[in-house]
């Protein structure tokens, strides 16, 4: 999964430059990452998920969380446009048939039913071909 969601900060700075200075992060910011960095990927959303029932494909609310985290976060350079390419589909974001079962069982109690509104709107905006 995380390879096909492709889970990791993109930046376009090499990764042997050592003498880079990362910025400094707001710290809110920073605690709502580190929020769903919580996610321990036991699959219980996915044991409680109505849709990957019906869809194999589908990313269930753990790829939807490591997506939103990675929206998030001001390290990565990826546009709204590329993770559409990602989850912009039917096994996607917009797979989801929102019966949260996903948030009602998650032992870590993630704001699961919150990042998956959050990625369908920024979703929904970057689909809408204007």
């Amino acid at each position: 999964m995380s390879e096909r969601l492709q889970t990791w900060v993109h930046t376009q700075q090499q990764e042997t430059d050592l003498n880079r200075v990362e910025k400094r992060m707001d710290p809110e910011l920073a605690e709502e990452i580190y929020l769903l960095d919580r996610c321990i990927e036991c699959g219980c959303c996915i044991g409680a998920c109505g849709t990957v029932r019906m869809r194999e494909n589908f990313v269930g609310a753990a790829g939807l969380n490591r997506i939103a985290r990675f929206r998030l976060d001001p390290r990565d350079e990826r546009s709204d446009k590329d993770y559409y390419e990602l989850i912009g589909d039917d096994d996607g974001v917009f797979g989801c048939m929102s019966l949260l079962g996903c948030h009602d069982v998650c032992p870590k109690n993630l704001p699961l039913k919150t990042q998956i509104a959050f990625v369908r709107r920024k979703m929904v905006a970057a689909g809408i071909k204007i």
